[in-house]
């Protein structure tokens, strides 16, 4: 399985005009919190560990990512934990360090073939995100050229698409700031 995602930073005039449209062309499902613990050497971007919480129910992450013109191809591999605690306890006792953090809260809406959220990340602001799921690398183009059209309909270009990683743009940030990565 492969998620071809993309996100824009929102404005607040943005984030307005899209609370109206997007549940025009898309259900919404529900409302989301996330805390997401990263381990490993996330500047590489390649591959690390993340734990999530989500709604308060925790889940191990193995992520291999790659990002072309802000268009990001990631595989990834789930797994439910039964306590978070103990999993950290483990990793800790493993010499495995957690290295960065991130919190985001938004809305999920599920169109056709696609995923909308809108999110806020703490730290950062407001973003648009679209994703589309494909079971084979060999759909990734398509799924590509179909997440351009959704951006498209929501008024946005390829040229408006983040082409950095969260973490990147939070790293950024807190270095500008002398702020740990594990706030």
């Amino acid at each position: 399985m492969y998620e071809v995602e993309a996100k824009v930073a929102l404005s607040k005039a943005d984030l307005k005009r899209l609370k109206t449209e997007i549940p025009k062309i898309a259900k919404r499902t529900c409302q989301v919190n996330k805390k997401d613990s990263y381990y490993g050497d996330i500047k590489s971007h390649f591959f690390y560990l993340r734990t999530r919480e989500k709604n308060g129910k925790p889940f191990l992450n193995l992520k291999s990512k790659k990002v072309e013109k802000g268009i990001e191809m990631n595989q990834e591999i789930k797994l439910p934990l039964t306590s978070m605690l103990k999993f950290h306890t483990l990793l800790k006792k493993l010499g495995i360090q957690l290295t960065a953090r991130k919190e985001k809260k938004g809305e999920i809406y599920k169109g056709e073939e696609v995923q909308i959220e809108l999110n806020t990340i703490k730290g950062l602001g407001d973003f648009l995100e679209i994703e589309i799921i494909v079971q084979k690398k060999s759909d990734i183009p398509e799924a590509k050229k179909a997440l351009r059209k959704w951006f498209k309909q929501l008024g946005f270009s390829p040229e408006d698409f983040e082409k950095k990683y969260y973490l990147e743009l939070l790293a950024e940030k807190r270095k500008n700031k002398s702020e740990s990565w594990l706030k």
